[in-house]
C-alpha cells in the first residue's frame, strides 16, 4: 500500500487551516501545519514534506523568502511549493512562479482546487488528453482552474485539442523540419503551433517583423507561415528580406492574413508566397500547406 502524501500547510489563519486541513484528511493525504515563517522552515526540516502549502504574508517572514531557504536546503530542494494568497493575483502570481512556485492559488481557496494543485506538483497523470477536452472537462472549469494556478498554459490544452486533428499527417520524413510561425496573435500562433509540434515539426514563433527577420538568420527555417500586418514591418516586406538572404532565398513563405483575399492573394502569390491562407485559419488547411511547401505528400491518418 502506497503511504499517504504529507502535506505542510502554512498560514496565520487557523481557521483557514483547519478547513483545509480537515478536506485534505478526508482525502487521505496526511497533514501537518505551520503558523509562522520560522515554525515553517522548522516543521519542513524535520518532517520533509512531500508538498508545502504556503501563504505570502507570514509572521516572521514573507512566505517566498521562506520557500527561497527551503529550495536553498539539499534535502528540500525539491519539494514542490504552492504558493496561496488572498492578494492581487495579477501583480503576485508571475512572481511567485517565477521564484519556482508549483502553482499559485488565490484566496479563498477550495479544497478541490488545492487537491488538484497538489497532484499536479507531484507529477500525477491528470489526464490532461483529447477526451478530456472533448468532454468539456479543460475547456471548462478544469482548464479554467489550471490557468489560474499556472499549471497549464494555453499551448499545453491547445495540444490536447490537437489530438483530435487527424485529417491531415505529416509523412514522417519531415519530423524535425523547422517552421518559424509569425503573428502579432498570441491566441493563433498557439493554437497553430500545437498540431504541428505534435506532428513532429521544430516550431519557432515571432510576434513582429523585427523578431521574424532575426529569428530566420540565426536559425533558418524550412518553411516560415507569416501574416501580412505585423508591428514593425509589412509581412510582404519582411518575406522580399528573407529572400534576399543567400542563406533563406529558397525557405517558402506560406502568407496569412484575415484581409481581403481577393485583394490580397494574388499580390502574396506574385511576390513569391508558397501559398496563401485566410483566416480564420484551421490547423488540418496550415497543415496541408506547410507539408506541401516542404515538397511533401498530406498521409492519410
Amino acid at each position: 500500500m502506497t503511504p499517504a502524501r504529507l502535506i505542510l500547510l502554512v498560514d496565520d489563519d487557523q481557521d483557514l487551516l483547519t478547513a483545509l486541513s480537515g478536506g485534505l484528511r478526508q482525502r487521505d493525504y496526511e497533514v501537518a501545519v505551520a503558523l509562522d515563517a520560522v515554525a515553517a522552515m522548522g516543521a519542513a526540516v524535520r518532517l520533509r514534506p512531500d508538498v508545502v502549502v504556503l501563504d505570502v504574508g507570514l509572521p516572521g517572514g514573507e512566505g517566498s523568502v521562506v520557500m527561497k531557504r527551503m529550495h536553498a536546503l539539499p534535502q528540500l530542494a525539491g519539494v514542490p511549493v504552492i504558493i496561496m494568497s488572498g492578494r492581487d493575483a495579477q501583480l503576485y502570481r508571475d512572481d511567485a512562479l517565477a521564484a519556482g512556485a508549483s502553482a499559485y492559488l488565490s484566496k479563498p481557496i477550495d479544497v478541490d482546487d488545492l487537491v488538484l494543485a497538489i497532484r499536479v506538483a507531484l507529477g500525477e497523470d491528470l489526464g490532461l488528453d483529447a477526451a478530456a477536452v472533448q468532454g468539456g472537462a479543460v475547456g471548462g472549469r478544469l482548464g479554467d482552474i489550471l490557468k489560474q494556478m499556472g499549471l497549464v498554459t494555453d499551448e499545453q490544452i491547445a495540444t490536447a485539442l490537437a489530438r483530435q486533428d487527424g485529417a491531415v499527417t505529416a509523412p514522417a520524413a519531415l519530423a524535425g523540419k523547422i517552421v518559424l510561425l509569425v503573428d502579432d496573435d498570441q491566441d493563433l500562433l498557439v493554437a497553430l503551433a500545437a498540431p504541428l509540434r505534435r506532428q513532429g515539426f521544430d516550431v519557432a514563433v515571432a510576434t513582429d517583423a523585427v523578431t521574424a527577420i532575426s529569428t530566420a538568420v540565426k536559425r533558418p527555417p524550412d518553411v516560415v507561415v507569416m501574416d501580412i500586418g505585423l508591428p514593425g514591418g509589412d509581412g510582404m516586406m519582411v518575406m522580399q528580406r528573407l529572400h534576399s538572404l543567400p542563406q533563406l532565398a529558397g525557405v517558402p513563405v506560406i502568407v496569412l492574413s484575415g484581409r481581403d483575399p481577393e485583394r490580397h492573394r494574388d499580390d502574396a502569390l506574385a511576390a513569391g508566397a508558397a501559398a496563401y491562407l485566410s483566416k480564420p485559419i484551421m490547423p488540418e488547411d496550415l497543415m496541408a500547406a506547410v507539408v506541401a511547401a516542404l515538397g511533401g505528400d498530406p498521409v492519410s491518418p
